[in-house]
C-alpha cells in the first residue's frame, strides 16, 4: 500500500470537489432525462394518438436495460476506471434525446427511449456516480454523496418546467434536440475532459490529502489487487451467497416495491396531472417538485434511519408514499389547485426519497464488505423489473377503463406489504455478503 510523502505539502484546491460538480450535473441531467419521458407523452399522444399502454411499454424497456445492464458496467468500472464508462453514458442519453427529433413510428420511442437513454443511464447514473465518490472520499464521503445524489433533485425542479415551456414555445421535436446537443456538445465534452479516475492522476490523494508514494510492486494506475488479496467474487458468486438469506429476499421485495412505486406514479403523473385538469406547465413544475422533495426526504430519512432504525423508518416512509398515492387519487375530487398538488408532492416525495434511502442503508447493514457493490447491482435488477411492470400495467389499464384507480390502488397495496416485510423481517445477524 503506498503511503504519504514525507513532508509533501496539502493540495490548495482537491481535485475530487470538480469530480463532485461534474457528477451533480451529470445527474442533474441524466435522471431528467428519464422522468421528463413523462412531460414529451402529452404530445406524443396528441400527435399520434398512441395509447397510454404502449408509450408505458417504451418506459417499462428503459427501467429494463437499465436494471439488467447495472451489474455487469459496474464490474466494468471496477475494471477499467469511471472514465471508460461513465462519459459514453453522457453519450448514448444525448444520442437517444437527439434522434427523438425523427420520431415518426412508435418503435422509434422504443429504440430512442428504451434502449439508448436506458443503457446511458446505466452507464453514468445513480449507481455509476456512488461508486465513483469512494475514490475520492473517505472523511467527507457522506458530504459528496450527498451533494451528488442533490444533483436529481434539483435537476427535476429546474429542468422538468423548463421542458414543458420549450415544448410549448417550439414544439416537442425541438425540444428533444435542444436537450440532446446540450448533452452531446456540452456535458459529454466536459465528462471527457474533467473525469479521472482516481487522485493519483491528479497527483493527490483522497480526501486532499497529500500525494502518496506510488506501490512498489505496481505502476500507479494499477487496478490489480493487493499482494495476497483475494479477487472480489463475481455477480453469480455473490448471488449464490446471499441467495440463501431470508434478508436477502426481504430487501428485494422492498425494492421491487420501490421501482413499482416510483415508476408507475412519475411515469402517468404529467397525464394523470393533466386529466385532472391541472395545465400542462403547473403539472410539470408539480413533477419537479415530487423530485425535488425527494432528495429532502432521502437526507431525512438516512438521519432518522441511525436513530430509531432502519426498520422502522422504512415502514414509517412506506407508509407515508402510500398516503401520498391515495392523496394523490383523490386530488380529481378536490379540484386541480396548485395547494392540494404541492401537498402531494411534499408528501409523497418525502415518502419515495424516504424510501431509497433506508433500503439502501438496510442493505449496507446486511451486506456491506467487498462484495456490496454486486450485491447492490443485482438488488437493481429488483428496481428495474417493477419499473417494467408498472408503467405499462397502469398504461393499458387506463386505455381499458379511463381511471387509474385500479393500477394506483395496486401500487398502495404493495407498499403496504412492503410496510410489513420491514417490520416483520429480521434484519440482524452477519453479513454473508461481507464473506462472498
Amino acid at each position: 500500500m503506498s503511503s504519504p510523502r514525507e513532508g509533501a505539502p496539502r493540495p490548495r484546491f482537491f481535485y475530487g470537489w470538480v469530480i463532485v460538480g461534474l457528477s451533480f450535473t451529470t445527474l442533474a441531467f441524466h435522471l431528467t432525462a428519464r422522468f421528463s419521458f413523462s412531460i414529451f407523452q402529452v404530445p406524443l399522444i396528441a400527435e399520434f394518438g398512441w395509447s397510454r399502454g404502449a408509450l408505458g411499454g417504451a418506459y417499462a424497456l428503459m427501467l429494463g436495460v437499465y436494471a439488467l445492464s447495472c451489474p455487469f458496467l459496474g464490474a466494468l468500472l471496477d475494471k477499467r476506471g469511471p472514465r471508460a464508462v461513465i462519459p459514453w453514458g453522457s453519450v448514448l442519453i444525448g444520442l437517444g434525446l437527439t434522434m427523438s427529433f425523427f420520431v415518426t413510428s412508435l418503435w422509434h420511442v422504443y429504440l430512442f427511449t428504451g434502449l439508448l437513454i436506458g443503457l446511458g443511464n446505466a452507464m453514468s447514473g445513480f449507481a455509476t456516480h456512488s461508486a465513483l465518490m469512494p475514490r475520492w472520499f473517505q472523511r467527507r464521503r457522506g458530504l459528496a454523496t450527498g451533494i451528488v445524489v442533490a444533483g436529481s433533485g434539483i435537476g427535476a425542479l429546474v429542468f422538468s418546467p423548463t421542458i414543458e415551456r420549450l415544448i410549448a414555445l417550439v414544439g416537442w421535436r425541438s425540444t428533444y434536440l435542444i436537450f440532446g446537443l446540450v448533452l452531446l456538445v456540452g456535458l459529454t465534452a466536459a465528462s471527457f475532459l474533467l473525469l479521472r479516475n482516481r487522485p493519483e492522476d491528479v497527483g493527490q490523494a483522497r480526501d486532499g490529502l497529500p500525494p502518496r508514494e506510488p506501490p512498489r510492486e505496481a505502476p500507479p494506475d494499477s487496478t490489480a489487487p493487493a499482494p495476497g488479496a483475494a479477487p472480489a467474487p463475481g455477480v453469480w458468486e455473490v448471488f449464490q451467497t446471499v441467495k440463501k438469506d431470508k434478508r436477502f429476499w426481504a430487501i428485494l421485495f422492498i425494492v421491487f416495491t420501490i421501482g413499482l412505486n416510483n415508476n408507475t406514479i412519475l411515469s402517468q403523473l404529467q397525464l394523470y396531472l393533466v386529466d385532472a385538469k391541472f395545465s400542462t406547465a403547473a403539472a410539470a413544475l408539480l413533477l419537479g417538485a415530487t423530485g425535488f422533495v425527494r432528495m429532502l426526504g432521502s437526507a431525512f430519512a438516512g438521519w432518522l434511519s441511525d436513530h430509531i432504525g432502519r426498520q422502522r423508518a422504512q415502514a414509517l416512509a412506506a407508509f407515508i408514499s402510500a398516503f401520498g398515492v391515495v392523496f394523490l387519487l383523490l386530488i380529481p375530487v378536490m379540484g386541480a389547485s396548485l395547494a392540494s398538488g404541492l401537498l402531494f408532492a411534499v408528501v409523497y416525495g418525502f415518502g419515495m426519497g424516504g424510501m431509497g434511502a433506508c433500503h439502501s442503508a438496510m442493505t449496507a447493514d446486511c451486506f456491506g464488505g467487498k462484495s456490496f457493490g454486486a450485491v447492490i447491482g443485482i438488488s437493481e435488477i429488483g428496481f428495474g423489473m417493477g419499473g417494467i411492470l408498472g408503467p405499462p400495467l397502469a398504461g393499458f389499464i387506463f386505455d381499458a377503463t379511463g381511471s387509474y384507480i385500479l393500477p394506483f390502488s395496486l401500487v398502495v397495496l404493495m407498499l403496504l406489504a412492503a410496510l410489513f416485510t420491514a417490520l416483520l423481517t429480521n434484519f440482524s445477524g452477519g453479513r454473508p455478503g461481507a464473506q462472498a
